[in-house]
């Protein structure tokens, strides 16, 4: 549908639904269920994903009794359900079948044990049988976590290899010991110098999740879909692919660590590394015959950088192809059989998306059956102004601050539009565990934020039936009554829907593809993507992050190199030039394409610097490539600014500097352009320069609304004057055919003001609303906070003032929390949920008399903390929100 038609069903009031929040069970009562879905759909929102971490008989009796109704209810009122795969997160614990499961489709684990030696030493005696497999604690150390409930006790030996200790402590080239091995000894006559024996080991008993399928496995991964997916199939079978979409999995780990650990990076020297009966034959097609001698490098450096960097590639491209064939693409491939889809998404915390451990070791291919891309945004990870806190934390979260604000929301776009299965679609689950202070006015800033990175779909976390206060991860949007906000979040949840109606299937402006740093980050040293997306986003250019898989010649059919028109054709989307972030190794396809761009005159640049050489090939071919490359351009992240080819790239360019202004384009017949100052204190307030002579015109989502716009043409290009308040976004079309624009009328910089600074106010708690108590003076500069520190709920503000009827046009609120809606002689002029807080008023005023009311609702932060819930979020303490009005309140007249 093009963008014409978009609007215009948009303006009739119609369109369809792109949020599915999760709703929490725990075994309520039916009326209790039933009662929720019908807030849920209230709240504008046509869709539930029903999670079963808190029920206590998820797939048995009384589940099946809880879906039944909430099914029964979705028929009822048109909604569809989506259904979280597993008892509990992270997805893999198969509602407990791994418990009973025959062992080789267990968990199985790559591990070793290292023993220390001198030399030369005559036949010293090694008894490996005793190191060939986990060794126990000391008698006086407590369990770790992850330790086994039942051992299989069929460890392997599978090497033995010995490395001489070198310089730095790396670990030289590495000698066979194997077949060294008699009656389950070794004996070997040392040579000279310090050596590593590395004693490795297949086993099921190391403490990790043990209790989880194995994800490199296709009949362990079946387990799960016959523990979960048959079931529910063979009960609704004849719901899937109407009322129910399809199937939810939330952050499914490969889980050769136990928990959520982090930096679980490939290198790691105490880290068994997943293994099945498949990776033999994955390793050997990834690295060739002999790959079984490095293995050591896998958890320590070698002194032969190239050799470490290729047996570990291998072994994560081993890894990440097994568990997207394995699990993500047979439960895609299940989900398309039986008339759904498959969704949900990975654990990319701090950056970890190429991680072992909670994540999946490759952020494309772990999500690669999905039928939609998917992030998560949760526990205060995007906050406002947090694009300027740049934390070096331990543990692998380097600068997660800026992982989260300028990454997180471009990897999933990027694979929606990479992906001609995904459409282009990409949900962000969002706004979980922020606690009880997070209400809308943040709430439509965590929205605007990915959507102006392209995200389509929304998860919100959470609607939870159980009695308020829940205190698993709040916000609860309704809270059984009790969250003032439950309308506004109503409201903001149709602001979301018009926004991503209007960009769903459109394709998004992308001249810049920037190479995944995955690979790389396997290899040896690299540099984060985090700092080429940072300095794209805050000059105003797009981009898509590519992973290497897609320059490979047999992906070729969806993307390649146009050679006449010098571009990088990704799925349909023209990318402009390739930005490589330095590093030490890239892969054979990445190099490959940067020599066949650089013969046709397609721009690479890599930052910081070349590679060393290439991971996935044997050292000779490593040189060849490398030394061709010598001759590409290199170019500091910091010193992009004055490179012609970035500056021509720009979507759009600004009258001065603004580098917390977030650019997001689409064409669709027409462009829709997403403009959102991130900057938490100053407005936004200058020329815009678009390209080409276009007919522009604002879509106020809020309002439902077209609006005229301040312009000019000059030059072929054309100018738009752009005001936006501290964290507004701007919905822009340009050149939608025969849409009427409005005069934009005149600014309103010399208009009168008048100060409105007589008011009484009084309170009531959400569930008594509209019942407000007596009235009392208001003190708006410093709202109510100090009259009723414990108070959350509405305070309505009054007043009433002698006027002319269309002497006055706007009132303006300098600054309240949160939500407030005013009313003129008892008309709602409208809720506003985040500055700016203007009301058009011209057409509700009379002659003489006027009464103003305003309703402000507050969080729930204040109630919880004073009935012992605390906030409830993830965040370290801080001080609390204001409430109510902070601000004067202002009468415009022109």
């Amino acid at each position: 549908m093009n963008l014409k038609k978009r609007v215009n069903q948009l303006l009739e009031g119609k369109g369809e639904n792109y949020i599915f929040p999760f709703f929490w069970m725990h075994g309520e009562e039916e009326s209790v269920l039933r009662e929720y879905m019908e807030k849920i759909q209230e709240a504008n929102i046509g869709a539930v994903c029903v999670e079963s971490r808190p029920h206590p008989e998820f797939a048995r009796e009384g589940w099946w009794r809880d879906m039944d109704i909430i099914l029964d209810e979705a028929q009822k009122r048109n909604m569809k359900v989506w259904i979280l795969d597993d008892q509990h997160f992270p997805t893999g614990y198969a509602v407990g079948a791994m418990e009973n499961a025959p062992k080789e489709l267990c968990h199985q684990y790559l591990d070793y044990n290292v023993l220390e030696t001198w030399g030369p030493r005559p036949k010293m005696e090694v008894p490996v049988t005793k190191y060939a497999k986990p060794q126990p604690l000391p008698p006086w150390m407590p369990p770790l976590p992850g330790t086994p409930t039942k051992k299989h006790h069929d460890d392997e030996l599978f090497r033995v290899i010995a490395c001489p200790v070198e310089k730095n402590g790396w670990i030289g080239t590495p000698l066979d010991l194997t077949e060294m091995v008699n009656g389950g000894s070794l004996f070997w006559d040392v040579p000279e110098g310090y050596w590593k024996i590395y004693i490795i080991y297949l086993t099921r008993d190391a403490r990790r999740r043990n209790n989880y399928i194995n994800f490199l496995d296709e009949d362990s991964c079946r387990i799960l879909i016959d523990a979960v997916y048959e079931p529910h199939y063979k009960r609704y079978g004849e719901l899937f692919g109407s009322v129910i979409a399809g199937f939810f999995s939330d952050e499914p780990p490969i889980g050769n660590t136990p928990g959520y650990t982090r930096g679980d990076l490939i290198g790691k020297p105490d880290m068994p590394l997943a293994w099945s009966k498949r990776m033999c034959g994955a390793m050997e097609q990834e690295y060739g015959r002999g790959w079984e001698l490095f293995l050591p490098f896998l958890w320590n450096q070698g002194t032969d950088g190239h050799c470490t960097a290729r047996i570990r590639t291998a072994y994560m491209n081993a890894v990440t192809r097994l568990v997207a064939n394995c699990f993500s693409g047979q439960l895609g491939k299940w989900c398309e059989n039986h008339g759904v889809e498959y969704i949900g998404h990975m654990l990319e915390d701090c950056d970890s998306s190429a991680n072992l451990g909670p994540s999946m070791g490759h952020f494309f291919r772990g999500l690669s059956g999905q039928h939609m891309a998917g992030i998560d945004n949760i526990g205060g990870q995007v906050l406002p102004g947090g694009m300027d806190v740049h934390r070096h934390e331990p543990d692998g979260c380097q600068d997660s601050a800026g992982f989260y604000h300028y990454m997180l929301g471009r990897m999933g776009a990027s694979m929606a539009v990479i992906d001609p299965k995904k459409k282009g679609r990409c949900i962000c689950e969002n706004f979980g565990a922020y606690g009880w202070r997070a209400g809308v006015r943040l709430g439509k800033y965590l929205m605007d934020h990915f959507l102006a990175r392209g995200v389509n779909r929304f998860v919100p976390h959470a609607f939870s039936p159980k009695a308020f206060p829940d205190p698993d991860c709040p916000p609860h949007f309704y809270a059984h009554g009790e969250n003032p906000q439950f309308r506004a979040f109503g409201s903001l949840m149709a602001y979301t829907n018009r926004i991503c109606e209007l960009i769903d299937g459109g394709i998004p402006e992308a001249p810049i593809a920037l190479l995944y740093h995955g690979e790389s980050q396997w290899g040896g040293s690299y540099e984060s993507n985090i700092l080429a997306c940072r300095y794209l986003t805050q000059n105003q250019m797009n981009f898509l992050v590519i992973p290497a898989d897609v320059l490979e010649k047999e992906n070729q059919n969806h993307t390649f190199l146009d050679k006449e028109k010098k571009a990088l054709m990704v799925n349909g989307i023209q990318c402009r030039m390739l930005l490589i972030s330095g590093c030490q190794y890239i892969t054979k396809a990445a190099a490959e394409f940067v020599l066949e761009a650089w013969d046709v005159g397609f721009p690479v640049i890599f930052t910081g610097h070349l590679p060393e050489g290439i991971s996935d090939v044997e050292e000779k071919e490593s040189r060849r490539l490398t030394e061709k490359l010598e001759s590409c351009k290199v170019v500091p992240v910091k010193e992009l600014e004055g490179e012609q080819t970035c500056r021509n790239l720009k979507t759009v360019e600004l009258e001065k500097s603004w580098k917390h202004l977030t650019v997001y384009c689409y064409h669709n017949d027409g462009e829709v352009y997403l403009l959102l100052n991130e900057d938490v204190s100053r407005s936004f307030c200058q020329w815009v320069t678009l390209p080409g002579e276009r007919e522009v015109c604002v879509y106020d989502a809020w309002e439902n609304k077209i609006r005229g716009i301040k312009s000019q043409k000059q030059d072929g290009e054309t100018m738009v004057y752009v005001e936006l308040a501290p964290l507004e976004m701007l919905v822009l079309l340009s050149d939608v055919p025969e849409l009427a624009i409005p005069d934009p009328g005149e600014t309103m910089e010399n208009d009168i003001v008048t100060e409105l600074d007589h008011w009484t106010v009084s309170h009531c708690e959400s569930k008594d609303y509209p019942c407000f108590g007596e009235p009392e003076a208001a003190d708006l500069i410093f709202g109510m906070a100090k009259l009723h520190p414990e108070f959350s709920g509405f305070y309505r503000y009054e007043t009433a003032v002698e006027l002319r009827g269309e002497e006055y046009t706007e009132l303006e609120i300098e600054d309240a929390y949160e939500a407030a809606e005013l009313f003129v002689n008892g008309i709602s002029a409208g809720l506003r949920v985040a500055p700016p807080y203007r009301y058009e008023i011209k057409n509700l005023l009379k002659d003489g008399t006027n009464h103003l009311a305003i309703e402000v609702a507050t969080t729930l932060e204040r109630k919880a903390r004073a009935i012992g819930a605390g906030d409830g979020g993830m965040w370290t303490p801080s001080p609390l929100e204001p409430t109510g009005i902070v601000g004067k309140v202002f009468l415009r007249q022109k």
